[in-house]
């Protein structure tokens, strides 16, 4: 009975924070603009040649852009605190 409780206490607390922490400056995402305004330089367009870089897996394995010339590709960056 008491895990129960606790159980209930734990998901109230939960869907508590999916309400509130969005409003909040830590939840809070921001838009598009405010991110090109934040980071100048930093966003590329479609179209636009893959600039270098050099990253480390999950795995351990190098992956240089150089890598991955020739195949298709898409890059997904996503600014949050949540993941």
């Amino acid at each position: 009975m008491m895990f129960r409780w606790i159980a209930t206490a734990i998901i109230a607390l939960l869907f508590i924070l999916n309400i509130a922490l969005p409003s909040t400056s830590i939840g809070r995402r921001g838009t598009e603009a405010e991110a090109r305004r934040d980071h100048p330089g930093q966003f590329g367009e479609i179209g636009d040649k893959l600039p270098r870089f050099h990253l480390v897996n999950i795995d351990g394995e190098s992956i240089r852009s150089t890598d991955l010339l020739g195949h298709k590709l898409l890059l997904i960056f996503e600014r949050s605190v949540d993941w």
